[in-house]
């Protein structure tokens, strides 16, 4: 039994990562800032504040948080966990369901403050 939950752990870990380093890519295309990279390869203490993605240029207006899993993120407490309040967080989730023993994407979606939704509008609006 220990086996199989070890299994099913290491699978969710490289899940996780597999979106990580996914994200960085598109993050990277959008903004042309090849620095943008995942905290693990990066800063401890990035990773330790629960931010996954290290942007050592600043470009991005917030922090990410990666979770690729069947639950919806619980968004209040990652909220609470992270270790930096200077900019808002965003969740990018990869949402996962069981079909014939194994974990497929069903969607990917972004979860953030209301008011950084209505920034991003107002500067794609020029408003």
């Amino acid at each position: 039994m220990t086996e199989i939950k070890s299994n099913i752990g290491k699978k969710n870990r490289v899940r996780g990562h597999n979106f990580e380093r996914l994200i960085v890519k598109e993050l990277r295309e959008i903004t042309k800032d090849q620095e943008i990279c995942t905290s693990r390869s990066e800063s401890k203490r990035l990773d330790d504040a629960k931010i996954d993605i290290a942007d050592p240029n600043n470009v991005l207006p917030f922090y990410c948080q990666m979770k690729a899993t069947q639950a919806t993120p619980q968004i209040k407490k990652l909220n609470n966990e992270v270790g930096k309040k200077d900019k808002p967080l965003v969740i990018f989730w990869n949402a996962q369901e069981a079909r014939d023993k194994k974990q497929i994407s069903v969607g990917e979606y972004c979860i953030m403050p209301k008011q950084l939704f209505y920034d991003i509008l107002k500067v794609f609006y020029n408003a």
